[in-house]
């Protein structure tokens, strides 16, 4: 799963590929965030990028397939998955776990 968060981060991080990532506890979470410095997702999109098969405007290989599977797998967790456009540019992927899953 992060192995394809921080592929996708590289695919769509812009010209510099830069990508943060970082790994918290909040409240009664692990909390992981990947974000990229690319041009963002269509705020359009964003509703869509989690669904199976959903390629979306972007010219980046992939089957569309890898963010849906992320989905199932921090949902079978008790997680939170969200995908935003982050402030300044580029997209962050946030992952919340509960402690003691």
């Amino acid at each position: 799963m992060f192995c394809n968060l921080l592929d996708n981060a590289a695919k769509h991080g812009g010209s510099g590929k830069r990508i943060a990532a970082s790994v918290a506890l909040e409240n009664e979470y692990e909390v992981v965030r990947v974000r990229d410095f690319g041009p963002g997702i269509p705020e359009a999109e964003l509703p869509y990028v989690k669904q199976k098969f959903y390629k979306g405007s972007s010219k980046a290989r992939g089957s569309g397939i890898g963010l849906a599977v992320c989905n199932e797998i921090v949902t079978l967790h008790s997680g939170k998955f969200d995908i935003a456009n982050a402030q300044g540019g580029g997209t962050v992927v946030t992952i919340s776990l509960p402690i003691g899953n």
